[in-house]
């Protein structure tokens, strides 16, 4: 059995393990069926510090979808996803004050449920964002993954208001043959094959207060948070602080000595710190300027030459250049692409 248990610091909580087992037993599969290959059994599952190996959890997952023979079966799962799944995560989210609090610590501590992933949260005028990035490539998990988390954030919003929350949500992965028989069960329309995966809503939802926001507990579970990161090293607030000096709206893009100069550090410190957090400056603002040319293309408010000075590049093939890097299409291809599909 000690082969599947990791560190704290890999695999996912057997916690989802058990959620799968819960969703797949609407088709009569057992746990027995899904685990027994594995050398697990429900009871294992249980266990509050249990880690599965992603490994593992791809074939118990691919195992689940051959079993089932249901395509839509992560779909299903994120609906049935609770708070109580993301353990202090989940109990942080439920008690704060508004949604958007709620949003903030997600995405604060994502890293502690599921590695591999990071949640950011972002508001556009009237229109709020929540994206989804992975470099996990362990398929179908990866997707199982995507499609779940996409599904059950909408699901659980819900839940934390108590009001029903429309909306739209674009996911990379491919249409799903099956998902016209629950499209009816979810308030957001889903758009397959885009670039990135993230769900936008009317930005006032951010505004909402919870049914259950209860500030001192929220405070333990936060706490509870912190230690957790500091116990796996993944305590990235350094990281998020540079991403947040980088661009600002009033004040556009920020060098790499102007970023130094607010922290009051050498531009030598700055790049050596972010580099013991796995990343670069440059990595960064990369992927700023990706999240931002997608935004503005889709909002289909301004030019492409506007974007790109925007996104502070000197001329536009150089925009087009980097754009095709990121998307594998180019900004003109991706706007249309983006319009028929509205």
């Amino acid at each position: 059995m000690s082969r599947n248990v990791t560190d704290p610091s890999a695999g996912l909580p057997a916690a989802y393990a058990l959620l799968l087992l819960d969703v797949a037993a609407r088709w009569g599969i057992t746990a027995e069926q899904l685990l027994q290959p594995f050398g697990l059994d429900r009871q294992t599952l249980t266990s509050p510090t249990l880690r599965v190996p992603l490994a593992t959890m791809n074939d118990i997952y691919r195992l689940a979808l051959e079993l089932t023979g249901e395509p839509a079966l992560p779909f299903y799962v994120g609906m049935q996803m609770k708070l109580s799944s993301h353990g202090f995560i989940g109990f942080a989210a439920m008690t704060a004050d508004t949604l958007a609090q709620a949003l903030e610590l997600v995405e604060r501590f994502i890293s502690l449920r599921i590695m591999g992933f990071t949640l950011r949260v972002e508001r556009e005028g009237d229109i709020a964002h929540v994206q989804l990035e992975t470099d996990l490539d362990l398929q179908p998990l990866r997707d199982g993954i995507v499609a779940g988390l996409m599904i059950g954030l909408g699901q659980m919003g819900q839940v934390l208001t108590g009001e029903t929350l429309f909306g739209g949500a674009d996911i990379d992965i491919p249409e799903n043959p099956r998902f016209e028989h629950i499209n009816h069960m979810l308030p957001a329309q889903i758009r397959f094959n885009r670039p990135v995966n993230r769900i936008s809503f009317d930005a006032r939802y951010l505004d909402l207060p919870l049914v259950m926001a209860d500030s001192a507990s929220m405070q333990l579970a936060v706490e509870q948070c912190e230690r957790e990161l500091v116990a796996i090293g993944l305590n990235n607030r350094f990281v998020r602080q540079v991403r947040e000096l980088i661009h600002q709206e009033a004040t556009g893009f920020r060098t790499v000595e102007a970023v130094a100069e607010a922290l009051h550090m050498s531009e030598r410190t700055l790049k050596r710190q972010l580099a013991q957090e796995g990343t670069t400056f440059s990595d960064i603002l990369e992927d700023i300027r990706r999240q931002m040319a997608i935004r503005l293309l889709d909002a289909n408010e301004h030019s492409i030459e506007r974007i790109a000075e925007e996104l502070g590049y000197s001329d536009v093939a150089n925009f087009n250049r980097a754009f095709k890097r990121w998307t594998g299409t180019t900004p003109g291809q991706y706007r249309r692409a983006s319009l028929e599909k509205a």
